[in-house]
């Protein structure tokens, strides 16, 4: 049991000093992309996918869900301190509740000495804040223009999609 308490502070430090030191406020996640992410997910845990792949997309849905509700509480003009750290903080939390809750974790499903899941929560997570960055990246390399419509969530997407595929391969 003290194994898994320091592996959570462990994840809970690592997630909350990234979501810290990186520039969630000025990322604009959208509504869209939040539902395309947590729809992918049911469809993938349905269809029986390995835990990393279903925790790269839970980590997605998570990051992206808590940003879009950032965004939409300071748009709203409700605001509170550390608000842009919180709501994250609380939505892994409770996740981490809810798959310790319905035994959705198994003791014997791991990867690098780390339960699935939570591995692919943390990839998943970074993933996503990086597509925003490669989105900037994209749109220099054009000139400032995107390359396709919804560019930016697309980006995402297709980030989450091409990890899933090489960690599938991995995993086989």
């Amino acid at each position: 049991m003290n194994n898994i308490k320091s592996r959570l502070t462990f994840l809970a430090a690592g997630l909350s000093s990234v979501l810290f030191f990186l520039p969630i406020k000025a990322l604009a996640f959208c509504p869209m992309c939040v539902v395309a992410t947590g729809s992918l997910l049911g469809i993938f845990r349905w269809l029986g996918v390995d835990d990393t792949i279903i925790g790269l997309w839970l980590g997605g849905f998570i990051l992206s869900f808590s940003i879009a509700l950032n965004n939409f509480l300071v748009k709203k003009g409700k605001k509170i301190k550390f608000q842009f750290l919180l709501i994250p903080i609380i939505f892994y939390g409770l996740t981490v509740l809810f798959l310790y809750q319905f035994d959705a974790l198994s003791p014997y499903s791991k990867i690098f000495g780390i339960n699935k899941i939570f591995f692919g929560i943390i990839f998943g997570s970074l993933l996503l804040l990086f597509a925003p960055h490669l989105d900037r990246f994209l749109r220099k390399r054009n000139h400032g223009k995107i390359f396709i419509s919804h560019q930016k969530v697309l980006t995402a997407l297709i980030l989450l999609l091409t990890f899933s595929f090489v960690l599938y391969f991995i995993l086989k």
